[in-house]
């Protein structure tokens, strides 16, 4: 029975060969070249921190009494604009160089016994952008929906000043105070 289907196979796959050496040739054919060109580019968009009064890269506080820790906030932004080719951003935050974290939020220098919280939108309702080394543990994502182009969005964000993880109300030194943080902010 094998030989048989194999026998047949080839009769057919032997007619097939027989029937083209048969064929007429083709004539007036034309070819034809087409060169496509482009510029493969990745999706962008211009990235800035801004706060009430426009572009900058320190959030001041002011000046901040020691009972004013823990409670006052100050709003910021992160915005996003002409985003070109791009679909999804996320921002995320870790400690600037130097920088190292205090339980969820980040270290400070200079007066001791402080740190710094980000929160989006509001302190204590939004999501807290937690200081971790390495890959950061919370992300804001926005979606645009399409890869329009010049899209924009801003991440609304607080920072708070608060008392170190571990320290009290107590221990904190008077003096200016610095914490450093870096934004990652990432489209696709």
């Amino acid at each position: 029975m094998k030989s048989n289907s194999l026998f047949l196979a080839l009769a057919v796959a032997g007619g097939l060969f027989s029937g083209l050496t048969h064929a007429a040739p083709v004539t007036d054919t034309n070819q034809l070249q087409a060169i496509f060109t482009t510029e493969i580019l990745p999706g962008t968009c211009n990235t800035q921190v801004t706060d009430a009064d426009g572009p900058t890269s320190t959030i001041d506080f002011g000046d901040l009494y020691k009972n004013e820790v823990g409670t006052r906030t100050e709003s910021f932004n992160i915005a996003l604009t002409e985003c070109a080719g791009v679909l999804t951003t996320t921002v995320a935050a870790q400690p600037g160089a130097g920088n190292t974290c205090s339980g969820d939020s980040y270290a400070t220098t200079g007066a001791t016994n402080t740190a710094v919280e980000i929160w989006e939108t509001a302190a204590d309702s939004g999501t807290q952008l937690a200081c971790q080394t390495g890959n950061p543990s919370n992300v804001l994502t926005h979606s645009f929906g399409s890869k329009n182009m010049n899209q924009s969005y801003t991440y609304p964000l607080v920072a708070r000043w608060v008392v170190a993880n571990g320290k009290t109300a107590a221990d904190i030194t008077t003096g200016e105070a610095t914490s450093l943080i870096t934004f990652l902010v990432t489209y696709q």
